[in-house]
């Protein structure tokens, strides 16, 4: 296990935000940032840019979760992370072909790192909130981040605690939220 650092989360996603860089580049430096933060969890273990044997679906991070007693606890031992380092929302087309893929892999829980957030409304449940409602209906799980949320960490504590906050209000608001 790594330990979490700012520095390199500010590093990487001040690589994932410079214009000078590929697309290409900046993607891959936004899936860098989230790797180091998965990393730093107490029992986290990742695997990036897996295809499937179709090379029909990439799997941007697999996540091992050993449940430590500092970690994810709250989290199940499989899950998998989309990063999307787009300068628009993400829409409802691509939250559900996340949650396909993360059926197709047999995990239950998926974690959205959207830099602009998603579509639609929470609380009407429109456009890309549905998709996540929808997905829960399935037994799919899909956890929100945004690139402001990568901004404010400060420790693995603050992962965790973010992670378990947006499981529970997933649960409790029928689709993932960003409160």
């Amino acid at each position: 296990m790594a330990e979490l650092s700012i520095n390199a989360i500010s590093a990487h996603l001040g690589r994932a935000a410079d214009p000078a860089n590929s697309t290409h580049m900046r993607g891959r430096a936004y899936e860098a940032a989230l790797v180091h933060v998965f990393d730093g969890i107490p029992g986290c273990v990742t695997q990036s840019n897996s295809l499937n044997r179709f090379a029909s679906e990439e799997v941007d991070i697999s996540v091992m979760n050993f449940r430590e007693r500092d970690g994810l606890r709250a989290l199940p031992e499989l899950f998998l992370v989309e990063c999307k380092n787009w300068s628009r929302p993400v829409d409802s087309a691509r939250v559900s072909t996340f949650a396909t893929k993360i059926r197709h892999r047999d995990c239950t829980l998926g974690v959205l790192v959207a830099a602009s957030g998603v579509t639609g409304d929470p609380y009407e449940k429109t456009a890309a909130y549905q998709a996540a409602a929808n997905a829960l209906l399935e037994r799919t799980r899909i956890l929100l981040l945004t690139t402001d949320d990568l901004m404010a960490l400060t420790s693995s504590k603050d992962v965790v605690n973010l992670l378990h906050r947006r499981l529970l209000d997933l649960i409790a608001a029928g689709t993932f939220t960003l409160a």
